[in-house]
């Protein structure tokens, strides 16, 4: 008897908190990311050695900075890469000191539940 009043009591409280984050989500007061609504800060990372590739990705999904953040956060952590991500226009740039297939990039960012719709390689901006 115990038990049973002990696992509703569980599920009334998860219910609670699922629902108060979904009102909040809906009524513009949250980030879709769950996040907080805080700006993100765009820092570009620097690479260590000079770049051989550039690379440009379209991804579906992004809405908010937050998700800007989220994936170029993720890109930034694979060794020689640094990126750039705009959600407004759905894509990431990429830049590589080293080989990076298009397969831990395109894994990288669905990780993330978003969709890699594209990677391509761009010329690189000869100076």
């Amino acid at each position: 008897m115990t038990a049973t009043i002990m696992i509703i009591l569980v599920l009334a409280v998860i219910v609670f908190i699922a629902v108060k984050s979904a009102r909040k989500r809906f009524s513009g007061d949250g980030s879709c990311c769950g996040s907080g609504g805080d700006k993100w800060i765009d820092e570009k990372k620097k690479l260590n050695y000079p770049i051989i590739a550039e690379k440009e990705v379209k991804i579906q999904g992004m809405s908010c900075e937050n998700c800007q953040g989220r994936i170029q956060r993720q890109l930034d952590r694979i060794d020689g890469v640094s990126a750039e991500v705009d959600w407004e226009k759905g894509v990431a740039k990429i830049s590589e000191d080293r080989e990076v297939s298009d397969d831990i990039i395109k894994r990288t960012i669905e990780r993330l539940d978003y969709k890699v719709m594209c990677v391509r390689t761009v010329p690189l901006n000869q100076e």
